[in-house]
């Protein structure tokens, strides 16, 4: 294996060095398709209808969702147990993507032939015969969790095709109920491996517009006038990138689609591409048409294999059928697209660095201007696009730019994938308009109440951490609050999470995924966790948060690209929203009773029943019997912070405290 240099001052290996990569997605750009001697728009509709028979037959579709969601709640049994049955010709069995709700996987869906689907979520052993008799026909309602109806048998192009008519799950109800699927509504409905099924939805129809009845410089000015902001995190307008690389006078333009995912928290890219790749992959060759690029590539983390494998396979179906290479579907256009899978780093996320790692190099930011659109890949125009920015296009041709605004607000119109964790009880990838109300998500969607979460962390580590309240989810809206959008990561942090622990967290992950080219970033970041650091475990010193906050805000001015200089927004958010918490943790306390130096564990000898649970369960000797009224007490000297005691006590006679606050269930 050859070694690759990672931007976090550490060495890691990988597979192939990325230069191997690029030579050999190269080979097809250097040995393209031959000319097809066919019109693929007749073969458009032979694969839509070929999609048809398989989305529609005339025997039950059992679904499972398979996207990686789904494999780790246990699908791939699921499904192993399912299309090892002899169905006698009564059911077929198929693989789909995410559905959206993560949290009630394995889903599965069932089609009946007049286009009846029924749900059952979180499905185990105990399910699966109920599966099996609804598929044979005869419906069971055990472990059932919806009924929805096809609003016109055989016609499906989303999931708003789909009518609820009956609902034994209430939170399956009311996780989709506020949501507009515009982009994701394929999503857990088709193969993502089948192109067939991707055509028979409607797929590659804006391409066939885009090629054959626009030119490419309207369909600039319509993505302008549609006002579709960059999803990816700064949300820059889309259609002012592509006219910028479409200016250009260099012949030689590219273009790039950044499925560099890096945000713990946040995977919109990566249930787009796991559940609906050509989705992405027809916006990728319209923005081509459109900015008169020949090069196309995906750049995709190397952490997502399965989204890694579906999109290869869907790019060679593509290009089996002439939706890629020489004179697409029979036009004058051609485009090769290529997949080069990122080493891993956060930092590589930031466009100049990904370009870095793309020509070999070590993956750091460059200086701009020149930007990427101007000069980019091989010094040639580049345009590059977030995922979920693409997989905007086709919509937004086919449907018109007064339909696009009909929803979102002035400034950012449209729709955007929040991917939805932390304290609540239904987390998932979820798509709203934008400038919907955080209470409609937190709440209404993800089911938790209003008194139950402190802070919303949005935007990823380079995003901020709020106080929890009702505001609107838009560009403007989430930078007022300190925050940033990002890519649309979101985190509902309980009352019992520490702010500044949090703090420290975050600026952890950022010490270690720093490129180390800039001294404030390289240095600064490991000395703010270091102090920190030491508010969590009580060895602060006077004037700390005065130091906090000076080098939080240095390394913000002087860092030279967007990771350092959104680096410490979590300290400097914390620090404006949460301020008690830290003046607490000088004092060595912790108010959210989390940080172990800071707390305490007592015994509450009103309810003890003397079952010495807690006595016996103690790993360190701390808990001790002694003669006399106070007959069990913690030995602070020696309690670890474990929590086994209070894990344990049947009687709930163990409090935690720190100072005056104090925490029990």
């Amino acid at each position: 294996m050859s070694e690759f240099h990672a931007p976090a001052r550490r060495e890691y290996q990988v597979s192939a060095s990325v230069l191997e990569e690029i030579k050999r997605e190269k080979k097809v750009f250097e040995n393209p398709i031959k000319p097809l001697d066919f019109d693929v728009r007749v073969p458009l509709q032979s694969l839509a209808e070929e999609g048809r028979l398989s989305l529609f037959p005339n025997i039950s579709r059992v679904s499972v969702g398979m996207a990686t969601c789904g494999r780790v709640a246990g699908a791939q049994s699921i499904t192993r147990a399912l299309s090892e049955r002899d169905w006698e010709n009564q059911a077929c069995v198929v693989s789909v993507g995410c559905l959206g709700a993560c949290y009630a996987e394995p889903l599965v869906d069932i089609r009946s032939p007049e286009g009846r689907h029924y749900f059952y979520g979180r499905v185990d052993n105990r399910s699966l015969w109920s599966i099996i008799r609804t598929a044979q026909g005869a419906p069971s309602a055990q472990h059932l969790w919806a009924v929805a109806q096809e609003r016109q048998t055989g016609v499906l192009r989303g999931i708003h095709d789909l009518e609820l008519i009956k609902l034994e799950n209430t939170s399956f109800g009311e996780f989709f109920h506020p949501q507009v699927r515009r982009i994701s509504g394929r999503c857990g409905l088709i193969d993502p491996q089948n192109l067939t099924e991707y055509a028979a939805m409607g797929g590659y129809r804006a391409l066939e517009k885009a090629l054959f009845k626009l030119k490419p410089r309207k369909i600039i000015d319509i993505i302008v006038a549609a006002g579709l902001r960059g999803r990816g995190g700064a949300g820059f307008s889309t259609g002012e990138k592509w006219d910028i690389t479409s200016r250009s006078p260099d012949p030689m333009r590219i273009v790039v689609a950044n499925a560099d995912e890096g945000d713990p928290g946040a995977y919109m890219d990566r249930a787009l591409l796991e559940s609906d790749p050509h989705g992405v992959l027809e916006g990728l060759i319209i923005a081509a048409y459109s900015v008169g690029a020949s090069q196309g590539y995906i750049f995709v983390r190397h952490e997502y294999p399965l989204a890694v494998q579906v999109l290869r396979k869907a790019i060679a179906s593509a290009r089996k059928v002439g939706l890629l290479g020489h004179n697409i579907m029979g036009s004058s256009f051609s485009l090769e697209i290529g997949v080069v899978e990122s080493a891993g780093a956060f930092v590589c996320g930031e466009e100049t660095s990904m370009l870095q790692v793309m020509e070999n190099k070590r993956g750091e930011p460059r200086l701009r201007p020149p930007y990427p659109a101007a000069q980019g890949l091989q010094d040639h125009p580049t345009l590059i696009n977030n995922v979920e920015t693409l997989a905007n296009i086709p919509w937004i041709l086919l449907n018109g730019v007064d339909a696009f605004q009909e929803l979102g607000t002035t400034k950012s119109p449209g729709t955007k994938i929040f991917c939805l964790a932390g304290d609540v009880e239904r987390m998932g990838f979820i798509e709203l308009p934008l400038g919907t109300n955080t209470k409609v998500l937190v709440e209404e969607i993800g089911g938790a109440s209003e008194q139950s979460v402190k802070a919303l962390h949005i935007g990823g580590p380079s995003g901020g951490i709020v106080p929890y309240s009702g505001f609107s989810l838009d560009y403007e809206s989430v930078a007022a609050t300190g925050a940033i959008m990002g890519s649309g990561g979101l985190v509902a942090l309980g009352t019992n999470s520490c702010m500044v622990d949090m703090a420290r967290h975050l600026i952890n992950f950022m010490v270690q995924e720093s490129c180390g080219k800039c001294v404030f970033c390289r240095d600064g970041l490991p000395e703010l966790e270091a102090m920190l650091r030491a508010l969590c475990i009580g060895q602060a010193h006077e004037g700390i948060l005065e130091d906090i906050e000076e080098l939080s805000r240095a390394i913000a001015e002087m860092a030279l690209c967007g990771l350092g200089q959104t680096a410490t927004n979590s300290v400097l958010t914390t620090l404006k929203n949460f301020l008690p918490e830290y003046q607490a943790h000088v004092r060595g306390k912790c108010p959210a009773v989390h940080c172990k130096p800071l707390i305490d564990f007592e015994i509450n000898l009103t309810y003890c029943r003397d079952c010495r649970a807690c006595y016996l369960v103690c790993p360190s000797g701390a808990v001790k019997i002694r003669s006399g009224k106070e007959r069990f007490i913690v030995d602070q000297q020696l309690c670890t912070k474990c929590w086994a005691c209070y894990e344990t006590c049947p009687f709930d006679c163990i409090k935690i405290t720190s100072e005056e606050f104090m925490w029990k269930n």
